[in-house]
This record gives C-alpha cells, sequence and structure tokens, in this order.
C-alpha cells in the first residue's frame, strides 16, 4: 500500500521489507550509500509499473475476500521489531486464516501487480524476502501473496519458513553494522529464495508411446504448417456475405465447408454441411469488378490475407 509521508519518514535511516530484497539481492553499496545519506533513494514517481502498482491497490481487498470470503483491511500502522528498531515493516493488508472471531488479523497479504509473464511461483519466489521479513517484523506466522494482471488475479499462500528467517536476520545484522559504523561495505552473492514451483519437469523420451507421436508430430511439421496456411488463405476467400461456403468433393468424406458464426468467426470443418443449407445453397459466381477472381494460395497468403485478417463484418 502507498505509505504516507509520515511512514516514510519512519522509513528512513531503517530497513525496511524492500529494503530486505536489495540486502539479499547483494546490492549492499548503493543501499548503504542511501542509509548514511550519500546518495538520495530512486525517484520511482515516474516508473510506470509502480504507478500502476499503486494505483491498483485498493482492488486487491475486492479479489482476496472474494477468493477467500473473509475480510481483508489496510495495514494502517507501521511495525517496528521489538528487539532491532532498525527493522520496520508496513503490510499493504490483513486478513485472518480462518474464523474472524479468533480477535486481530494473523495473515498479512502483500498486493502486487504485475504485467508480465512470470508465473505465481516466480512471482513468489522474486517477493520471498520481503515478505520472510514482514513476518519476522509483525510476528505474524503466514501470509499471502496477492497477484494482479490485467487477465486476472491469484492468491498464493507463503508460511513463515524459520530457517529463512534466521538466514535473513544474520544478513540484515551484518549490512546493519556497516550502516551503524559507517564502513562502506562490499556486494556480496545473492542469496538465492526458494523455489515455489511444485509442478514437475519430466524427460518424456522413455514413455515409448509419448516418444513415437513426438517424432511424427516433428516429421509431419512441415505438412502441419500447409494446412494451416491454407486454412488461413480459404477463410480469407469467404464471401463476406456468406454464412456458409463449401466444396462438396468427388467422394463423400472428401468435402468441407466454412461456417460464420452471429459474431463473425469463422471455422473450418470437414465433410458435408447441414443438409437444410445445401437446400438454399448457390453457386458462387465472381464479382465484376474483380479481374482475378481465383488467385493462387501464394498470391493470397503475399498479399497479406489469413489469420491476421479482420473477420468480422
Amino acid at each position: 500500500m502507498a505509505i504516507t509521508d509520515a511512514q516514510r519518514a519512519a522509513r528512513a535511516g531503517r530497513i525496511g521489507s524492500s529494503d530486505a530484497t536489495r540486502i539479499m539481492a547483494g546490492d549492499w553499496l548503493n543501499l548503504w550509500r542511501e542509509k548514511t545519506g550519500r546518495s538520495a533513494p530512486a525517484d520511482l514517481d515516474l516508473v510506470a509499473a509502480v504507478q500502476i502498482g499503486i494505483a491498483t491497490e485498493h482492488l486487491h481487498p475486492r479479489f482476496v475476500e472474494k477468493a477467500t470470503g473473509l475480510p481483508c483491511v489496510p495495514a494502517e500502522r507501521t511495525w517496528v521489531h521489538p528487539e532491532h528498531d532498525w527493522m520496520v515493516a508496513h503490510p499493504d493488508f490483513l486478513t485472518w486464516e480462518g474464523d474472524t472471531d479468533t480477535g486481530e488479523p494473523d495473515t498479512l497479504v502483500e498486493a502486487k501487480f504485475t504485467g508480465g509473464f512470470q508465473t505465481d511461483a516466480e512471482l513468489a519466489q522474486r517477493y520471498h524476502w520481503q515478505v520472510q521479513h514482514q513476518l519476522v517484523v509483525t510476528g505474524l506466522d503466514r501470509a499471502m501473496l496477492s497477484i494482479l494482471r490485467p487477465t486476472g488475479h491469484a492468491l498464493v499462500r507463503v508460511p513463515r519458513r524459520e530457517a529463512d528467517c534466521g538466514r535473513l536476520m544474520e544478513t540484515l545484522d551484518a549490512f546493519w553494522w556497516h550502516v551503524a559504523n559507517d564502513v562502506e561495505p562490499g556486494d556480496p552473492l545473492p542469496a538465492e529464495a526458494p523455489a515455489y514451483e511444485t509442478r514437475r519437469v519430466v524427460d518424456m523420451a522413455r514413455h515409448n508411446r509419448f516418444a513415437a507421436l513426438a517424432a511424427e508430430l516433428v516429421d509431419r511439421r512441415a505438412a502441419a504448417l500447409a494446412v494451416r496456411e491454407a486454412e488461413a488463405a480459404l477463410k480469407a476467400l469467404m464471401p463476406a456475405d456468406a454464412r456458409i461456403a463449401f466444396v462438396a468433393g468427388e467422394e463423400p468424406g472428401r468435402g468441407l465447408y466454412l461456417a460464420r458464426d452471429r459474431e463473425g468467426r469463422l471455422s473450418l470443418r470437414y465433410g458435408a454441411p447441414p443438409r437444410r443449407a445445401l437446400d438454399t445453397a448457390e453457386p458462387w459466381r465472381p464479382a465484376t469488378a474483380d479481374p482475378s477472381p481465383d488467385p493462387s494460395l501464394d498470391a493470397v497468403l503475399s498479399g497479406g490475407w489469413g489469420e491476421g485478417r479482420d473477420e468480422r463484418y
């Protein structure tokens, strides 16, 4: 959640959750210069991704409540670690794991917007140290990563991992020593976050049927591409005012037809068209203004027709 000026001032000279991500990534020198006043933090006011994330934060509670059936409320305070006052956290939202009658919220919600192609598991890994830092500072045991995309919403549950929290504390303490003693640090190697992906990557070479079908598909790829090109060209030649266009074929089962639905979308089907359509069929005739009523496949494709053509009329 976008923080207030007072919260921003409280973070100055301390380690926040986004700082923890940079520290674990090995970006010590730049962050040390910021924390000791030698350089100013990056100006994010015109970073589009950051500003879109801020502008869409208010949407996350709606999606979280829809997914969980439980309230999701703004986190309106800044937490300070009970033993290390240089560690602070300001979660975006808070919710409950179970019954809301149990008292205070027991689960923090970190809101993220992404327009990229990273998976939920990849994003959870990317923000792992940020979320673990929030759990350490707040004392909570669980979190949710709320991921909002232009195409939808997802929730990833992130438990507190004690081993990672211990590693995080050791690393942050080492970095803070350089700040407290005004000693310039080097950049250490990044600390790898654990993978959240649970799906396997499987080599199917020993599966005879899978391997045989894969080989057949590779062998026939050129023919398959030719079929796709021919289908695109046929759709480009579909008369604009036609509901169905067909070729019966010389033998049963050798024909095909194109059908246009109510939305103007074209579909290719094999076999004869419906009998009721044949009752009103009429032969195709070239338009008088068309000097080349029967272009070749190459001519149609080279002319820019095909799958990219707007088929709505």
